[in-house]
């Protein structure tokens, strides 16, 4: 019987992307009196829910020193180093997202997440302050789907289920690839707003009741839809 292999959380909102880049090669520069560039190793580091931060480090550069001994950023994600090595597609951690589309999640949501670098349900759920806040309107909604998943996977006891639904999370692992080139800052916001406008569409009494859900308290009276939109915007931020 398959088992399922428990997944290391600590850097789970951290994806390593290993790829070749061209560098000017100072010294050959100096000695040819023309540019001469050469190509490197280099893994370009991206945090789930960050919009600009993406730093690269040459491979074989210091990430940190362990009992007087220096380890490398390809040693530190030494599996994905391996699979660039070989020519494999790199392939991110965790369960994939499209595991969430029986708890509501939109193609909309899956789009956004994926251009905000959140690539697994478990980097979903242990997304916090501004990198959550980064999803907008949509960022407690998803925030509770990861959670739900998260809490039905923990709960579940059926040996037959639990082996189903390992099989339909590993088959959607297979296709669950980084990609390469990331979406301009112009396409995200154009995805936040595509999101946005699902909330957007919601009707009074369901805006009332997101915030009730949100904060306990529906609105009193009846308060203007603009009102509510921002309410509901300011919940989310």
């Amino acid at each position: 019987m398959a088992e399922s292999v428990a997944i290391d959380t600590r850097e789970i909102t951290i994806t390593p992307l290993f790829r070749y880049e061209s560098i000017e090669d100072i010294n050959a520069s100096e000695r040819e009196g023309h540019l001469v560039k050469k190509m490197v190793q280099v893994v370009e580091v991206r945090f789930a829910g960050s919009k600009n931060y993406s730093p690269v480090f040459p491979v074989d550069a210091m990430w940190k020193r362990e009992n007087g001994k220096v380890v490398t950023y390809a040693e530190r994600w030494s599996q994905q180093y391996r699979d660039f090595l070989a020519g494999a597609d790199q392939e991110a951690a965790g369960t994939p997202l499209e595991m969430l589309k029986a708890y509501g999640i939109s193609d909309a949501n899956l789009s956004l997440c994926r251009a905000l670098r959140i690539y697994s349900i478990e980097a979903l759920y242990h997304l916090e302050g501004d990198n959550l806040k980064s999803l907008s309107i949509a960022g407690n909604a998803l925030k509770d789907m990861a959670r739900a998943y998260m809490a039905d996977r923990a709960k579940s006891s059926d040996g037959a289920n639990e082996l189903a639904a390992l099989r339909a999370e590993l088959a959607a692992l297979k296709a669950q690839i980084i990609p390469v080139k990331e979406p301009s800052p112009q396409e995200v916001e154009a995805l936040v707003e595509v999101s946005n406008a699902e909330f957007e569409a919601l009707d009074d009494a369901e805006l009332k009741a997101l915030i009730k859900d949100r904060t306990g308290q529906a609105p009193r009276g009846t308060p203007s839809r603009e009102f509510l939109l921002n309410a509901v915007r300011e919940l989310a931020a």
